[in-house]
């Protein structure tokens, strides 16, 4: 019953630590049909692969500097996609109350309807998917991430959420 709910969203923010499954997830489970997906990992690799001339994108490349680019992709493909009434799925870690209150602020400004689905898989589990990546990410940015963890609630502005533990 929650995923109907949620499903029928304007914006979908699917988060939580590397390797907890956050695109096997949407993939299965939230309604794509229409709907546009936005990943800031794969905005990484688009603009270091178009930038390099091809060369093939790792974590290793990740920078503070060029996030800066990413984020502000991200949020012109994102006000894009709700100015031509489009609905969006974005698939991000998003583990604190900041890095997700601007899609909140979004859907206020906009007037649409957000919710937030949380995978609450334990560190170990995500440690261990990690590991079985062909392109890792460094095991020291999960355990960060795992610290500076909050988990998502309707005082953010979403007007659903739910926390999925252990998917």
């Amino acid at each position: 019953m929650e995923m109907e709910k949620l499903n029928a969203m304007d914006i979908l923010l699917v988060c939580g630590l590397p390797g907890s499954g956050k695109s096997h997830f949407s993939r299965t489970y939230c309604n794509t049909n229409g709907r546009k997906r936005i990943n800031r990992k794969e905005l990484r690799r688009l603009i270091y692969e178009m930038t390099s001339f091809g060369d093939a994108w790792s974590e290793e490349y990740f920078n503070d500097h060029d996030e800066l680019l990413v984020k502000h992709v991200e949020r012109k493909m994102v006000e894009h996609f709700l100015q031509e009434r489009l609905l969006l799925l974005i698939d991000n870690t998003s583990v604190t109350v900041e890095s997700r209150q601007y899609y909140a602020n979004i859907a206020r400004q906009t007037r649409r309807t957000i919710g937030a689905i949380f995978l609450n898989v334990p560190i170990k589990k995500c440690l261990a998917r990690n590991g079985m990546r062909e392109d890792k990410i460094s095991e020291g940015i999960i355990v960060n991430l795992y610290a500076a963890l909050e988990l998502p609630t309707k005082a953010e502005g979403f007007n659903e959420v739910l926390v999925l533990p252990d998917y």
